[in-house]
């Protein structure tokens, strides 16, 4: 088999662009062989629907540039029959306020979305990236295969980019932070009923509180009385 018909295989496969060194070890070849085959492949496909691509000696197969309405055009409307109108509005709050986490796109939708998440990822339209505020959550943010789906060089080329991301602001997601308990803020009652269990074992315990409020605690509920006297009576029979 040919030089070129190799090295046509190898692109016609890879997901991104290569250099002419990776080429050339994976067929098998010097540098300049390499070159050669990918000169003469170049020439040969100019014409035709898929060319050959040569930036900066990374090379890659793409549709032809008087295509690229019609390739643009047919990967939108494969794009929109695929997506749900949930899925679709979850990949406009991703792309217009990246990096954003899960919670903040719930919140603004009012809704879970974690269904719509799920499928955006399946579809390599969005992807993960640490969030730098919190090791254990992560961010998402929208993906170059998103890009190419629109026909767009970067995501500041959206509709009406910095009008959106300028004016419209995130809801807040405060999050509740735990009260903690010290001797101060407990009521005085409570205070004396916790002490005991910091005594050593054989203090004597604090004197009985006269507060009636307290009392009614521990006649007021029939229930566990009755409890108390079967438990008593189990004692009995066990003995």
């Amino acid at each position: 088999m040919e030089l070129t018909q190799k090295l046509e295989s190898i692109l016609f496969v890879s997901s991104k662009p290569l250099t002419t060194e990776q080429l050339a070890k994976f067929v098998n070849s010097t540098e300049q062989e390499a070159v050669a085959a990918l000169t003469t492949l170049a020439e040969r496909k100019k014409n035709e629907g898929i060319v050959l691509l040569d930036v900066n000696g990374y090379w890659q197969l793409a549709t032809h540039p008087e295509n690229v309405e019609l390739v643009k055009n047919f990967l939108n409307a494969d794009l929109r029959e695929k997506l749900t109108d949930a899925t679709v509005e979850v990949l406009g709050i991703i792309a217009y306020r990246q990096p954003i986490s899960k919670a903040e796109i719930e919140s603004v939708r009012g809704v879970n979305s974690q269904y719509s998440v799920r499928q955006l990822l399946m579809r390599g339209l969005i992807e993960k990236v640490p969030n730098p505020n919190d090791s254990r959550s992560s961010l998402y943010q929208v993906t170059t295969e998103f890009l190419q789906h629109l026909g767009l060089q970067s995501v500041r080329d959206l509709p009406e980019f910095e009008k959106l991301t300028s004016s419209i602001k995130l809801p807040e997601t405060p999050q509740s932070q735990p009260e903690t308990v010290t001797p101060s803020n407990l009521p005085q009652q409570n205070l004396a009923q916790a002490q005991t269990y910091q005594d050593p074992v054989g203090a004597t315990p604090p004197p009985a509180s006269t507060d009636p409020d307290v009392t009614a605690n521990f006649t007021e509920d029939p229930e566990q009385e009755e409890l108390t006297d079967d438990d008593d009576e189990d004692d009995d029979e066990e003995d």
